[in-house]
């Protein structure tokens, strides 16, 4: 029996060499030790951002509602705004669980997805610029936004919200001195 055959039939005949097989096929999976969360608190901001935009969806056809007299259009709309609502206070929780970010030797690793899982490397070299940004909600919370413009077409600018606004900041100076570092 040639070599290539006993690795087959071993491969086959082992459960731990499947799962194995199943566990490498799943790169997205392997986490390094780096590895660091968002900051919690970005669960809360999400909840928040998506109550508003629940509360003016039931706001908008109540309003209707009562001046035309139809009270219909309002109990659609707060039936909406309740779906909506549900959705995103449990996808807050979610996509806070399944996104990491790491520095490597490379870059930055960003990955995240609920359902799509996408593993995002930013190059050290191909950093054009970084910008901190905070909206209202993060600023209440202390926490910011790092966007990292790249040079390419696709994904040329990738974000990375619900961060302490320290650590952003502190990613930025890593990625703007590595940056100039590797230039060519």
């Amino acid at each position: 029996m040639s070599n290539e055959q006993e690795q087959h039939q071993d491969s086959t005949n082992n459960p731990s060499s499947t799962r194995q097989q199943v566990q490498d096929a799943s790169l997205i999976e392997q986490l390094p030790d780096n590895k660091q969360r968002l900051h919690p608190d970005s669960i809360k901001v999400s909840r928040i951002s998506t109550a508003l935009v629940c509360l003016i969806i039931a706001i908008v056809p109540s309003a209707i509602s009562i001046f035309s007299g139809s009270f219909w259009l309002m109990y659609i709309g707060l039936a909406v705004a309740a779906i909506i609502f549900t959705i995103g206070f449990i996808w807050a929780k979610k996509s806070y669980d399944y996104t990491w970010y790491w520095l490597a030797d490379e870059g930055l690793y960003i990955q995240s997805g609920v359902w799509w899982r996408k593993k995002t490397l930013i190059p050290f070299n191909r950093v054009q610029h970084t910008d901190v940004a905070q909206g209202p909600l993060e600023r209440k919370y202390k926490l910011g936004k790092l966007v990292t413009h790249t040079a390419g077409t696709r994904d040329a600018s990738v974000s990375l919200d619900g961060i302490l606004l320290d650590t952003a900041h502190d990613l930025r100076s890593v990625l703007q001195e590595e940056g100039e570092s590797d230039a060519v």
